[in-house]
């Protein structure tokens, strides 16, 4: 039974990694700030009972090397995929310093301590389009220049460049994916798209009576995270590292995004959106697309959600006040959801 590693199990790709890997019969370790006991509780609320019987829990810190040492030794993984990290970069211009020990160091860390503990560890780094910053050309691949702009795209651009000094110089197995949206019913409410799924859902409920938003012009490349966990998945199965990108291949806006959100609640988004320039900031506004050829080519990747439909189930999640522990499944599809708007992308069944 091979054996995985997962920093940040507890967020939203933690989450779907790790219930992915346990049906595919894995035996699967994370890694938790806090003792078990007081993580139990949101613990149970993502993973089923037959989960947890798969899933073992380690407390460490990316800022304790010690603790990552003891980490890796203890859990013996076959597979790690290094998620864990400071993941807002708007926060990051408040807090760089601690951006930078976060993501960048603490990637340093972890192959560091993978590299004395078992050089033949197969690592996944969760990189992002932030990387690009206001880039040149769209959609980017995998060779685009990076100039980020934020702290966070700084820091992770650093991480990057740390994975391929370990591929290149110790021959370790390292693959990053670099990411662009991808939003889930479990995305936390301080993101635009659970923002707006939940304001719609109160709308219709009559508990809300408008939308506030700021720049509806504001452009996102956005896919499912559903999908995209999967390909991390692939990117350690294949036969040499790489860099991946995974994304949807297309530049949509916020207004786009907002109209059928609406649409999918039976709802007129005209009819509910005030505007609010103050509301969401964004660094950048145009330009960041993914050209996810590469990942589709050597991995086999392929997405089961369209936009539409990913969006509607989004809504629809809070339409039901879907319990997280459905929230949480990696499975779902519009088909099993039994949604009536959207379809999945490219036809394909629900594994």
């Amino acid at each position: 039974m091979r054996k995985a590693l997962i920093t940040g199990i507890l967020g939203q790709d933690g989450t779907y990694l790790a219930r992915w890997l346990i049906a595919k019969d894995y035996e699967v370790h994370g890694m938790i700030r806090l003792p078990f006991s007081r993580e139990e509780e949101r613990i149970r609320r993502r993973f089923t009972s037959e989960d947890l019987a798969r899933l073992h829990f380690h407390t460490a810190a990316l800022e304790d090397p010690f603790s990552l040492a003891g980490l890796l030794r203890n859990s013996s993984p076959d597979e790690v995929y290094h998620l864990a990290g400071l993941s807002d970069s708007r926060q990051s211009f408040l807090v760089p310093e601690q951006t930078v020990q976060s993501i960048t160091v603490g990637t340093l860390r972890i192959l560091e301590a993978g590299r004395f503990q078992n050089p033949a560890i197969r690592y996944f780094l969760a990189s992002s389009c932030e990387i690009f910053g206001a880039p040149g050309h769209s959609p980017q691949r995998e060779d685009t220049p990076r100039q980020p702009l934020t702290p966070y795209g700084i820091a992770k651009q650093a991480a990057d460049n740390f994975a391929r000094l370990y591929r290149e110089k110790f021959n370790q197995f390292i693959s990053v994916g670099i990411l662009y949206n991808h939003e889930s019913p479990l995305r936390p409410p301080n993101y635009l798209s659970r923002r707006v799924a939940r304001a719609i859902a109160a709308i219709k409920k009559k508990k809300l009576q408008k939308l506030r938003l700021g720049d509806l012009q504001a452009q996102r490349d956005w896919c499912d995270a559903r999908d995209v966990t999967q390909g991390f998945w692939l990117a350690l199965q294949a036969e040499h590292p790489d860099d991946f990108i995974f994304s949807s291949g297309a530049s949509r806006t916020v207004r786009e995004f907002v109209e059928v959100a609406f649409a999918a609640a039976g709802l007129e988004a005209e009819a509910y959106i005030e505007t609010d320039p103050a509301s969401v900031p964004s660094s950048v506004t145009v330009g960041l697309c993914g050209d996810c050829a590469k990942a589709e080519k050597i991995l086999g990747w392929k997405r089961r959600w369209d936009f539409s439909g990913m969006v509607g189930d989004l809504v629809q999640a809070e339409l039901e006040d879907r319990p997280e522990i459905e929230r949480a499944n990696p499975h779902s599809s519009a088909t099993v959801s039994g949604l009536r708007f959207g379809r999945l992308a490219g036809g394909a069944a629900d594994p």
